[in-house]
């Protein structure tokens, strides 16, 4: 299995339809927004291909000059899930990005869902992260008013504060999303 960095055209053409159909809407980010933040060399687009095959597809968020990378979407292909392909991908993520102080992610927080059903997915969701190596942070974020836990990923030895964290990671939203939405839309919950 591998990871390869695609184009926006590529994304477009082979990625787009998936991601709609595996994110609600909701969750998704609007195709201009993708493709500005890509354009602006803010994001990875990543297909995960296992014997010349797409099976899943990562997108990642970063900036020049921050020491943290967002996975902002990962997705493994319906028929290619619970076969181990997603703990591999992390895995070549990490070392794809070593060069990084770590690799964030917000998860939806456990115990809040609408639902037993959906609690039971988010605490399925937290146990392969931390399966991973994903520490939780000690803060939770509202982020458009769901609340998510912030986990990393350490990439390096480097060890972090949260204060440092939350420096780099609303750097990165700022920059991908925009001040004024960011402003709006995302608060630190400690």
């Amino acid at each position: 299995m591998y990871l390869k960095k695609v184009d926006i055209k590529e994304f477009k053409k082979v990625i787009f339809r998936e991601y709609k159909k595996i994110f609600p809407r909701l969750e998704r980010k609007l195709y201009m927004t993708l493709k500005k933040s890509y354009n602006h060399h803010m994001t990875d687009i990543i297909e995960i291909i296992e014997e010349e095959k797409f099976v899943g597809f990562i997108i990642t968020n970063f900036q020049k000059d921050n020491p943290f990378v967002q996975l902002e979407y990962i997705a493994i292909l319906s028929e290619y899930r619970n076969k181990g392909y997603g703990t591999n991908a992390i895995k070549l993520l990490k070392e794809l990005y070593k060069d990084y102080e770590g690799i964030f992610i917000e998860i939806e927080k456990i115990g809040e869902g609408k639902s037993d059903e959906e609690n039971q997915i988010r605490q399925k969701r937290e146990n392969f992260y931390e399966k991973l190596g994903f520490r939780k942070m000690g803060f939770d974020l509202e982020l458009y008013k769901i609340m998510y836990s912030p986990y990393i990923l350490p990439c390096s030895k480097n060890e972090f504060s949260n204060e440092k964290a939350i420096k780099y990671f609303f750097e990165i939203y700022n920059a991908t999303l925009g001040k004024r939405r960011v402003k709006k839309n995302y608060k630190i919950i400690r």
